[in-house]
């Protein structure tokens, strides 16, 4: 994916267990954007409680779209204020972005095709593996995570190893 990772100072250092959020913007964020965004984000998390304890957390973000948001739940857990809480945050961040930004659609398809990142809806994608201009080596962003922890390691994987293959 295009854009360097970043991520917080910590990430490497949260357990593989921590209860992870994944989130695909609808376009990449630019350099400035990303600054901004990583800025206000630390800010965030930096005060992100649940019922008055502070949440132990961490992020990353990949490709300048794909945001990872990490709680370690062994000290106080996320509870559903709190991730109403971090929801909101994200929807209202987006109004320092010069474009709209959405991390909620969970229709788009992130794929490596023609030398470059192309996004499709799910429709979209599925028209194109049945035409087979996705193939089972077509690189692509993995945005569901079924083991706790399996998020830690690659984001983009071949057609094969996602979830799609399974259901196609």
């Amino acid at each position: 994916m295009e854009g360097a990772d970043r991520c917080a100072d910590n990430w490497m250092q949260m357990p593989r267990d921590s209860r992870t959020w994944v989130y695909l913007a609808n376009r990449a964020l630019t350099a400035e954007e990303v600054e901004l965004f990583v800025n206000g984000l630390e800010a965030f998390m930096a005060t992100w409680e649940a019922h008055g304890k502070k949440l132990k957390t961490s992020w990353r973000l990949s490709g300048n779209r794909l945001l990872f948001i990490a709680v370690d739940e062994s000290e106080a857990p996320a509870t559903g204020c709190s991730i109403d809480l971090s929801v909101a945050y994200l929807k209202g961040c987006t109004e320092i972005m010069h474009d709209p930004l959405d991390w909620f659609d969970r229709q788009n398809n992130l794929y490596f095709s023609d030398g470059g990142w192309r996004q499709a809806s799910n429709a979209n994608f599925w028209a194109l593996r049945k035409s087979k201009r996705i193939s089972d080596t077509t690189q692509l962003v993995n945005v569901v995570f079924q083991a706790p922890g399996s998020c830690w390691g690659e984001v983009v994987i071949p057609f094969s190893e996602s979830w799609h293959a399974e259901m196609w």
